[in-house]
């Protein structure tokens, strides 16, 4: 289950914050010269984005790609929940275990 705001509010450490990837539709743009038929046919890029889960509400899904050792977040993606196509919580492995 992936909490909502009200929960993540309350999370000091950011440690704590659940690990989620999120699939969301962006906008793109295309460059060069085009034709009118071949613009219509363009499409947002659909991206997928991993971090902790910052924020979680009505309007924005914020996620931090990454932390340090002073528990400081870089890369906060802040994207709006129309966007938002699909969110799920990842596990970390048990540490001392090797992965394959």
């Amino acid at each position: 289950m992936i909490p909502r705001d009200h929960k993540l509010a309350r999370t000091k450490n950011v440690l704590d914050l659940p690990i989620v990837e999120v699939t969301w539709k962006d906008a793109t743009s295309f460059h060069g010269w085009y034709s009118l038929e071949s613009a219509r046919t363009d499409v947002p890029d659909e991206c997928r984005t991993v971090g902790r889960l910052v924020r979680y509400d009505k309007k924005f899904v914020s996620v931090a790609q990454s932390v340090n050792a002073n528990g400081k977040l870089c890369e906060n993606w802040v994207i709006p929940r129309p966007w938002v196509l699909k969110i799920a919580r990842l596990k970390m492995a048990r540490s001392g275990r090797k992965q394959r």
